[in-house]
C-alpha cells in the first residue's frame, strides 16, 4: 500500500493509471483534483471502485474511516444522478435535433461481413470463446450481440420470405395440376365419346368419371406429399434459427 500525493490535476491521470488496490491519493484541496463537485464525486466514485482511498488535508475528508463510508456513499449518489442528468441531456439534445432533421444516428461500425459470419461460426460452434470472438472483431459485447441478433433475424427474415415463396409456387402447382385434370378429363370424355361412336360400343361413362377421379385423386396425392415435406423442411429450418436467437440471448 502507497501514499501518492497529488499536488494539482495535472498530476492525478499519471496517478491514476499506476494506482493499485489499497493506495491512497491524498492532496491538499478538492480543487487540486477537481474542477467541481460532480467532478469530485466522479473520482472519489472511481477510486472506491479501484479499491483506493482518498485523503484532503483542508476539507480533513479521510474516506479510511468510518466517516470515509458515508462520504463515499454520497459521492457515489453524486455520480448517479451526474450520470442520469447527462442521460437526460443527451436524449433532449437527440429529440430537439430529430425534430430539426438533423439528427442521422451514430455512425455504424464497419465490419468484414465475411469475417463476422466466420468468427461467430467458430464461436456458436464452441471453437472459441465470446471475449475471443470480441476480440478478432474488435467488438465491444453489447455492438457483439446487437450484431448477432441483426444477423439472425434476417436470416429468420429470409426464411418467411422464403416459405412465402414455396407456398406460393405449391398453390401455383396445384392449380396448373388442376387445370391440367380438367382438360385430361375433357379429353377422356372426347376420347370415349369417339370409341364409343367409332366401335358403336356402349361404354359406361360412369367407368369413365370413376377412372378420371382416380387419376386426379393420384395427382392431388402426389402434390400433397410435396407440400407437407416442403413444409417440414422449412419448420426445422425455422426450429434451428429459433434456437440460435435463444442461445444468443442467453450468452447476451
Amino acid at each position: 500500500m502507497a501514499t501518492v500525493y497529488i499536488p494539482d490535476r495535472d498530476a492525478l491521470p499519471a496517478a491514476l493509471k499506476a494506482l493499485q488496490p489499497g493506495d491512497c491519493i491524498l492532496t491538499d484541496s478538492f480543487t487540486c483534483v477537481a474542477g467541481s463537485s460532480r467532478e469530485l464525486a466522479r473520482l472519489v466514485t472511481r477510486l472506491a471502485e479501484m479499491q483506493a482511498d482518498f485523503k484532503s488535508s483542508r476539507e480533513g475528508v479521510d474516506t479510511t474511516g468510518a466517516k470515509g463510508e458515508f462520504f463515499i456513499r454520497v459521492c457515489r449518489e453524486l455520480a448517479a444522478l451526474d450520470r442520469e442528468e447527462q442521460k437526460a441531456h443527451r436524449r433532449e439534445g437527440i429529440e430537439r435535433a430529430r425534430e430539426d432533421g438533423k439528427y442521422k444516428g451514430r455512425r455504424p461500425i464497419a465490419v468484414d461481413e465475411s469475417l463476422f459470419d466466420r468468427v461467430v461460426e467458430r464461436w456458436q460452434s464452441g471453437e472459441i470463446t465470446a471475449r475471443q470472438a470480441m476480440g478478432e472483431l474488435e467488438l465491444k459485447p453489447n455492438t457483439f450481440y446487437r450484431r448477432i441478433k441483426e444477423r439472425e433475424g434476417q436470416k429468420m427474415k429470409d426464411y418467411k420470405k422464403m416459405e412465402k415463396t414455396i407456398r406460393s409456387e405449391l398453390r401455383e402447382s396445384t392449380r396448373q395440376s388442376r387445370k391440367a385434370m380438367d382438360e385430361l378429363k375433357k379429353q377422356v370424355r372426347t376420347e370415349a365419346k369417339e370409341i364409343k361412336k367409332a366401335a358403336g360400343d356402349r361404354l359406361d361413362a360412369h367407368d369413365v368419371e370413376k377412372e378420371i377421379r382416380r387419376e386426379k385423386l393420384r395427382a392431388e396425392l402426389e402434390h400433397s406429399d410435396d407440400l407437407r415435406q416442403m413444409k417440414k423442411d422449412v419448420e426445422s429450418e425455422a426450429a434451428e434459427l429459433k434456437k440460435l436467437l435463444t442461445d444468443s440471448a442467453a450468452a447476451e
